[in-house]
């Protein structure tokens, strides 16, 4: 089929509207004729491989599918996967017969008008038009949504922040895997959440799983389904995490979570593109895109034997890091004035008081984005006046100067202490504990043994 558009000999192209019209069996010979007399131009197709092409090309709103009783099956699958790829597309279905049960699936496209031959000229290029109005809102609708700031996973102007959103908006349209770093609370997830919002999945699922809280004995099945009569108890075949997710987005947190043998299966998946249910003996095609985080230093894991090396090298393709909160606390006020903002419901009564704005900037803040929100939702509440204090924050004196020590420049006075504080507060991610004692991770790690810490 030639795809290309042949040029009007009258010059009017420019004031007709585009339309497309699958028919697979040329059921409407006559219609590019006719309704090009209502300013319409007809791209014909008779296959969805086709019609792929034209809408994209062409930037295709409104379309028309020629609908069969005896046909529903294979015609179904295509617009649904033509809809899939084009969300803001708006159907009108045409039948020579009454449409039964088996054409329900209509419903699941955006089917806005359903006509029998003969059809009402008139009435048609109305439908038609009322189409292409509702896909032109729903797309400028959309276009103000997908803004870069719509959505900013953390607000402020840091330049640190600024190359974050940068990197989410450049990976958001991509279909690759990404792999967000970052200490607990940073706001890895909220990054993941935009990485789906902006991608070409966005009307598709959004599945989280932290691998982290899976129970052991389940996290097979969790993740991968299982059918009925598997194992003992399973009396009902279960979609998994994975296949939730099919046609969206499946968030993995936590990966270094995950058991040895479910990265093997893990893998498999990110090759094969297919998945087996637990006591299934057939594939199961599945097409979503995965996301992973990871608080621990899976480098560390991987050497450890905790985490398998093929698995971090097919993951750690792209990588983003989302920085701590003390890596850019000049915007810190700016935060929390905006945190207060959100939990006081614009109420412009609140304020924080000179000692609180002191308790913020000070303190090392190791729960990150997270705290912050939760010790401003938590202030909210409990003020008793129009001045949040650093008492309503929660934050004492002894909190404010509890990371004051800088191993680097007073390494002589190391206090064995210190360093196991500053591990427990950081859930013993070492990574994390070096970072907040302002020193490298070997430095720490050289700090433990000669201490007698490492064991």
């Amino acid at each position: 089929m030639n795809l290309s558009v042949p040029s009007d000999s009258k010059g009017t192209r420019a004031s007709q509207r585009e339309l497309l019209v699958l028919d697979p069996n040329n059921d409407l010979p006559d219609i590019s004729q006719v309704l090009s007399g209502y300013h319409w131009h007809c791209l014909k197709v008779s296959n969805a491989a086709d019609a792929l092409k034209l809408i994209d090309r062409h930037g295709i709103k409104i379309a028309v599918a020629m609908i069969h009783q005896n046909d529903t099956g294979s015609l179904a699958k295509d617009l649904v996967n033509i809809q899939q790829q084009f969300p803001q597309l708006h159907w009108l279905a045409v039948s020579d017969e009454v449409l039964g049960q088996s054409c329900s699936w209509l419903l699941t496209v955006n089917v806005i008008d359903y006509f029998h031959l003969p059809l009402d000229w008139q009435r048609f290029n109305d439908a038609l038009g009322h189409g292409l109005g509702m896909s032109e809102l729903a797309s400028s609708a959309n276009a103000r949504a997908r803004e870069p700031h719509a959505l900013a996973p953390i607000r402020g102007e840091h330049p640190l922040i600024k190359n974050l959103r940068h990197s989410l908006e450049k990976l958001g349209p991509s279909d690759e895997t990404v792999l967000l770093s970052g200490e607990t609370g940073s706001g890895k997830g909220l990054c993941a959440k935009w990485l789906h919002r902006y991608s070409l999945r966005q009307h598709g699922p959004f599945v989280v799983v932290n691998c982290g809280a899976l129970p052991a004995s389940l996290i097979q099945s969790t993740l991968f389904g299982h059918e009925k009569g598997a194992f003992t108890g399973a009396e009902r075949r279960y979609i998994g995490h994975l296949e939730q997710a099919n046609g969206g987005t499946l968030f993995l947190d936590e990966i270094a979570d995950l058991p040895l043998d479910l990265q093997v299966n893990l893998l498999q998946f990110l090759d094969d593109k297919h998945i087996f249910r637990v006591g299934g003996c057939k594939p199961v095609e599945l097409d979503c895109r995965l996301l992973f985080a990871s608080h621990q230093d899976l480098e560390s894991a991987v050497d450890e034997g905790r985490f398998r090396e093929d698995l971090y090298h097919r993951i750690n393709v792209l990588r983003l890091h989302v920085p701590s909160l003390r890596e850019y606390l000049e915007d810190i006020m700016l935060l929390a004035e905006q945190f207060l903002d959100d939990f006081n419901h614009g109420n412009d009564q609140l304020a924080f008081s000179d000692d609180a704005v002191q308790a913020i900037s000070h303190y090392n803040w190791p729960g990150n984005v997270r705290e912050l929100q939760n010790r401003i939702r938590r202030a909210a509440v409990m003020v008793e006046g129009p001045l949040i204090c650093a008492r309503d924050l929660g934050l004492e004196p002894a909190m404010l100067h509890r990371w004051q020590n800088d191993l680097a420049s007073q390494r002589e006075e190391l206090d064995t202490e210190v360093i196991l504080k500053a591990i427990s507060d950081n859930r013993h991610n070492i990574s994390a504990a070096a970072r907040a004692l302002n020193i490298s991770r070997s430095t720490l790690y050289r700090l433990l043994k000669k201490s007698h810490l490492n064991n």
